[in-house]
């Protein structure tokens, strides 16, 4: 659990690398916003290369085929105004963003519910003794009663051979 409530605070941790600028992160793609720019007068760059038919004060940067990533340098480009994105995001249908007062709440809650177990367990067990240690009675005597059939009887030590075995319990 606790490596679990780590990977959620780490990537609760991650921060936006563009920053001023409004981006949000879609199922499959980015799309930016070039702030300040008019619809039908912003010009759009990736890589240094213009996006033909892109002149909108927002694009959706679609992710590449196969790898499900959107990366690249892109640039939006208004009369004398430029803003730059540069974005390595993993995207994937499905998925949600963690927020940060989420993670934390999920990783308080982890901790407290473990806390409260350790404790209901930590109660119980000191219910069930008395405080009063009571020893262990020891059913078997030092000294058992010879047994009653002569063909048990134990055997004399000085009738014992010299075999490997012979001499563990003496």
């Amino acid at each position: 659990m606790i490596l679990t409530s780590f990977m959620f605070l780490l990537f609760a941790a991650a921060v936006n690398p563009a920053q001023g600028q409004d981006i949000t992160i879609k199922d499959n793609s980015v799309m930016m916003t070039c702030p300040g720019g008019d619809d039908g007068k912003v010009i759009w760059t990736k890589n240094n290369k213009e996006l033909e038919k892109q002149t909108n004060q927002t694009y959706d940067a679609e992710a590449e085929q196969g790898k499900g990533t959107v990366e690249g340098l892109f640039t939006c480009q208004y009369e004398n105004t430029k803003h730059v994105f540069y974005l390595k995001v993993k995207v994937c249908e499905g998925c949600y963003e963690l927020n940060g007062l989420k993670a934390w709440g999920i990783i308080t809650g982890d901790l407290l519910l473990t806390g409260g177990v350790i404790l209901i367990v930590y109660l119980f067990a000191n219910k069930n003794t008395d405080g009063t240690q009571k020893r262990a009675s020891n059913s078997r005597s030092l000294n058992p009663p010879r047994p009653p059939n002569p063909d048990y009887e134990a055997l004399d030590p000085k009738m014992r051979n010299n075999a490997v075995y012979s001499g563990l319990n003496k």
